[in-house]
């Protein structure tokens, strides 16, 4: 199944999830009319556009580097944080540079061939990180005015809309897909998609984006880990040190406690 594919169907099925459960529990879903604009960019740019454009780096680059050339995005919050006056910690700095170092090793970055690498995907990957950080910007200030049930349901169907114009629906794959198939879909919408988006967007109404932002690095070291227990891969001593790194790194910005003009 191509990325791409599935990417869609996590959205298209996460959609429908968050518009059962919520409505079922009888949730104010309404916004302001002067919202919609934001959402939309939330939605298509921050949702599904942050996914897209992942796949499509990849498709150049190898996805370790992708991978942490992505999650340099903490770093871009943490500067758009200290344009508009915000403090800045010299040691959240310090975890932000150890997040995105360990999250280079963990990810397998060091072992990729430089000739692997071309100029389109390098750019691609960078504009990623660009659109992850709009992402946590995004949540968080809506996080301000709206729950969290709100921005999963508005953001995954603008999302929706995004992937619909690039790849309507209808066009997927229904009758070809298998029962084991769906099963696999079915699991990834829910441990790779409902789960991680609600926890994440609820985590940007609690705390600075940023921060979330720095705890999002330790993605690729819970891939790496899945991947050796339920694939069987191998782990180099590198990736470890780098999973490692990267909980340092996380460990320090979590301990420091944010004020009301800080990050």
């Amino acid at each position: 199944m191509q990325p791409s594919i599935l990417a869609e169907w996590r959205v298209l099925f996460a959609f429908l999830v968050f518009l059962s459960i919520f409505a079922a529990m009888r949730v104010d879903l309404r916004i302001r009319r002067s919202d919609l604009a934001l959402f939309a960019v939330f939605g298509v740019i921050g949702l599904a556009g942050v996914s897209l454009i992942y796949y499509e780096a990849i498709k150049r680059i190898p996805v370790g580097v992708a991978l942490v050339i992505e999650y340099t995005g903490p770093v871009l919050l943490l500067i758009y944080a200290r344009l508009r006056g915000r403090a800045v910690g010299g040691r959240l700095w310090i975890a932000a540079a150890l997040a995105v170092l360990g999250c280079f090793f963990a990810a397998g970055a060091y072992d990729a061939r430089l000739r692997e690498l071309n100029a389109l995907g390098l750019a691609l990957a960078a504009m990623d990180a660009f659109i992850f950080a709009l992402y946590f910007a995004l949540g968080e200030r809506l996080g301000k005015t709206y729950g969290t049930p709100t921005l999963l349901v508005w953001g995954f169907g603008f999302a929706l809309v995004g992937w619909s114009v690039v790849h309507p629906p209808w066009l997927l794959p229904w009758t070809e897909t298998t029962v084991d198939g769906y099963v696999q879909i079915a699991a990834v919408v829910v441990i790779a998609t409902v789960i991680p988006f609600a926890l994440t967007l609820a985590a940007v109404r609690l705390i600075p984006a940023a921060r979330v932002g720095l705890a999002a690095t330790f993605e690729p070291v819970v891939a790496a880990v899945a991947a050796w227990i339920a694939l069987g891969e191998h782990l180099d001593p590198l990736q470890i040190a780098g999973g490692v790194v990267v909980l340092i790194g996380i460990g320090i910005a979590q301990s420091l406690r944010p004020t009301a003009g800080s990050v």
